[in-house]
């Protein structure tokens, strides 16, 4: 992953705007709706119940049947929501329900949230071999995908990524070469490492010079997609 979508965990919510969207889900994928947040008291999340035709479970007879039918107490679930910018997404559970008049959701104050900037660019994959230079070391990966900001690439020696580790953590200057097939000859990148992941294999890079050269492959990718239009 990239700067702009790193991911930080936070122990409390920012102020979040009533009537912000929320997208609310279960654990287990039997439930999911979109609706809105209302406000935070104290320790519980309050935010408003979806119409009963969004339940799986509608036509169970009334309305407040179906409601604690789907919503019985202590049901684990996964909100995300944006604000300002950024997504959080925490898990939280069933408290209670308040069915006079606006109806609405109450559910415990998570005990931690997951968040990341919005991606403000689309992200392509691709499989374009490459080759990242940091100081002495001559790493040799694939990108997997890209944006404007950044790219993702895979690296098959573990080795390698465990000596990442300090080029990461000194913020060190990076170079990646490309050879972009719209490109005659390989291009120099200069980047920084933002993430590791072990598990995958990856490394998640910043551009930090160069954007040039890939927003041309950009730009080509996007005439290549509509040229049957044209």
């Amino acid at each position: 992953m990239t700067a702009d979508t790193e991911t930080v965990v936070l122990k409390e919510l920012p102020k979040i705007d009533q009537g912000s969207v929320i997208q609310v889900s279960d654990t287990r994928g039997e439930l999911k709706y979109v609706s809105r947040f209302f406000g935070i008291d104290g320790q519980v999340i309050i935010t408003r119940l979806p119409a009963v035709s969004q339940l799986k479970k509608a036509g169970m007879g009334s309305d407040e049947l179906t409601y604690r039918d789907c919503f019985k107490g202590n049901r684990k679930l996964v909100m995300r929501l944006i604000s300002n910018g950024r997504v959080f997404a925490f898990e939280s559970q069933v408290v209670d329900l308040f069915l006079k008049g606006g109806k609405l959701l109450i559910s415990s104050y998570p005990k931690e949230i997951q968040s990341r900037l919005l991606r403000k660019e689309p992200r392509y994959p691709c499989a374009i071999p490459a080759e990242l230079v940091a100081g002495e070391m001559n790493v040799e990966c694939v990108m997997i995908n890209f944006s404007t900001g950044g790219c993702l690439l895979k690296v098959t020696d573990d080795e390698t990524l465990q000596s990442m580790t300090s080029v990461k953590s000194e913020n060190q200057d990076c170079v990646l070469k490309l050879q972009l097939p719209f490109d005659e000859s390989a291009s120099d990148i200069k980047v920084r490492l933002m993430s590791i992941s072990a598990g995958e294999q990856q490394l998640g890079l910043a551009f930090t010079d160069g954007r040039e050269v890939i927003q041309r492959y950009i730009t080509a990718l996007k005439l290549d997609s509509i040229s049957d239009y044209f």
